[in-house]
């Protein structure tokens, strides 16, 4: 891949994570009032439909990949639902146990405060992007033959697409296998995330690094190529939310497939965007967007824990849009202290470690 399009997918990635710390602290601080009746709630609403692009990303990178056995996939999305379970515990569980997770929001998720264990396991098994990334690398990896081809990608893209709704919320009543269901297609809010429609994304992003990799030596024809597929994927996706909107968008974390097409077309229409206003990112920008993307997955976690912890502090949805907008600076400037002090632990660690071994 050239540095064009490696810059192309920092800039992408990096810019989705950075809007991870807005969002955030308004889906955990902010009052009903300030979602409706405030233009960061607004501006908030939109970014939110930014998060296909972060998985496109993901599936573009994915082709590129020099681990690509589908051993080393296996391996890469166990770990990857680790560290989701990992994170469900740091950012709800150790609060809850120590005393300092609000109420309202443990009511919020419909527990009792008397329910300790059913509430503890209902927070740690929460499916969030880690989960539909893990769950995702496991399937990919199950079909790693058949996933060779493009056009296969392409076509098990549609058919999640296709049957979302159609299995939404299925489940056979057996403690255990539901939850896995759950994890694949549910239609409540235990999973955020499910892997119908939202394994989707990445699947067309891999498709999409794919033609990347077939068309690298005329990145024009394929700028163009994505554009057409995109504006087309847009039409589709407009035309059937028109038709049924509450079937197709009404729920967000649930997409019918006119939502997933439209938004799907609305974020592979980045991939054209970028490369062609890149010239005009400041150098200083652009290392930023390069560090972020180059650590998402710890800045992604770093973020939530210490954005949860802080409810110990200013509660569960009681700020204002002013508030709110005081502490989001805090926020990202400790998110980049806790990250850069991370990243130099581990690499005096590393050369301490090399040190051992001459």
């Amino acid at each position: 891949m050239n540095s064009t399009r490696y810059n192309t997918l920092d800039v992408l990635r990096g810019s989705s994570v950075l809007f991870l710390i807005p969002l955030h602290c308004m889906m955990m601080y902010a009052t009903p009032e300030t979602w409706k009746n405030s233009i960061l709630g607004e501006l908030m609403l939109i970014a939110e439909r930014g998060t296909p692009v972060f998985l496109i990303v993901m599936g573009f990178s994915f082709v590129f990949s020099k681990r690509q056995s589908a051993k080393a996939v296996l391996k890469r999305g166990v770990k990857i639902l680790a560290v989701g379970y990992l994170l469900n515990t740091l950012k709800f569980v150790v609060p809850m146990l120590t005393g300092i997770l609000p109420i309202n929001l443990i009511e919020a998720h419909g527990l009792g405060q008397t329910e300790i264990l059913s509430t503890i396991l209902h927070f740690f098994l929460l499916g969030d992007i880690l989960q539909l990334a893990g769950v995702s690398l496991l399937i990919m990896g199950v079909l790693t033959p058949l996933l060779q081809n493009k056009f296969n990608v392409l076509l098990l893209g549609l058919f999640i697409i296709g049957t979302a709704k159609l299995v939404s919320g299925f489940t056979l009543n057996i403690v255990g296998v539901d939850y896995v269901l759950d994890l694949l297609w549910s239609n409540t809010y235990n999973v955020y995330f499910p892997v119908f429609p939202w394994m989707s994304f990445i699947l067309f992003g891999r498709f999409l690094g794919m033609l990347y990799k077939e068309n690298s030596t005329s990145i024009k024809r394929y700028n163009q190529l994505v554009l057409f597929y995109a504006l087309g994927i847009i039409g589709l996706g407009m035309l059937l939310c028109v038709v049924d909107y509450n079937y197709h968008f009404g729920d967000y974390y649930h997409l019918g497939p006119g939502g997933t097409l439209l938004l799907l077309g609305v974020n592979m229409l980045f991939l054209s965007i970028v490369p062609l206003i890149e010239k005009f990112i400041p150098q200083q920008v652009n290392q930023l967007l390069r560090f972020t993307s180059k650590n998402v997955t710890s800045f992604y976690i770093i973020q939530w824990i210490i954005i949860d912890w802080g409810m110990g502090i200013f509660g569960f949805a009681q700020l204002n849009q002013f508030q709110i907008l005081l502490i989001i600076p805090f926020y990202t400037l400790l998110t980049f202290i806790i990250l850069k002090f991370k990243n130099n632990y581990w690499q005096v660690a590393s050369e301490r470690e090399l040190k051992r071994s001459l």
